[in-house]
């Protein structure tokens, strides 16, 4: 039983092939989990090709997890059936398929995750509301509270903590594109929490690139990563 970890897919999961991961030296089993740290992008146009590409994973050995970002449509992710796995809730797509709602805790393989998803969309001035852009990109107040009581609950210690986004103070002297990290509320909650959570590892998509800050901080986009056991 492992867990990996990988970023953004965007409706594209062509990264989740058998060929794409042997490429990465990675075979996922049905004892397996694969989280996903944001705009996993499924459904966007609920077309055919989102429903294929949905009942392609759906026939995938392993479960996969992800952690909204950005780039999802928030209309048809949250119409999906709520139920309560791992301790804490979230959406069901397919019966492998699981998005972790914001600011939940869940016990998986006896490790602790915190998961919030969400990030600003730089370029939203571009977008057309409820088209290619969501206000629900960034929480609201009800997805803090929950996010508050309960890191409050668990006393704010948690083996992984799982994002879209991160802190600003992550990027800092990084050759990356901040997307707007810098005016992100999503961040800017990132950075204060930052601050009080006790974790292990922290991993989060947003920035396409592939980079170990530390042994603590970890950007990720194309690459597989297992977590240590």
């Amino acid at each position: 039983m492992s867990i990996y970890v990988t970023g953004d897919i965007h409706g594209y999961p062509i990264r989740l092939s058998n060929e794409q991961l042997n490429k990465r030296g990675v075979v996922l089993t049905k004892e397996d989990k694969l989280i996903i740290c944001g705009d996993f992008g499924l459904p966007w146009y609920n077309d055919v090709q989102d429903l294929q590409c949905l009942e392609w994973l759906s026939q995938k050995p392993f479960e996969i997890l992800f952690v909204d970002g950005n780039h999802e449509n928030f209309d048809l992710l949250n119409a999906f059936p709520v139920e309560v796995r791992y301790g804490g809730k979230v959406h069901k797509l397919k019966d492998n398929i699981y998005h972790l709602m914001r600011g939940e805790v869940y016990q998986i393989e006896g490790k602790t995750f915190f998961a919030f998803g969400g990030a600003t969309s730089f370029d939203k001035h571009m977008r057309e509301e409820h088209v290619n852009w969501w206000a629900e990109e960034v929480y609201d107040k009800e997805e803090l509270f929950n996010a508050i009581s309960n890191l409050i609950r668990i006393g704010y210690k948690v083996d992984y903590v799982i994002t879209h986004t991160a802190p600003k103070r992550f990027l800092n002297n990084l050759d990356v594109h901040l997307q707007g990290a810098e005016s992100c509320p999503v961040a800017k909650l990132l950075g204060e929490l930052s601050n009080k959570i006790r974790w292990k590892k922290w991993y989060f998509g947003h920035f396409h690139t592939d980079i170990d800050i530390n042994e603590a901080v970890a950007f990720v986009y194309e690459r597989v990563v297992k977590i240590e056991e």
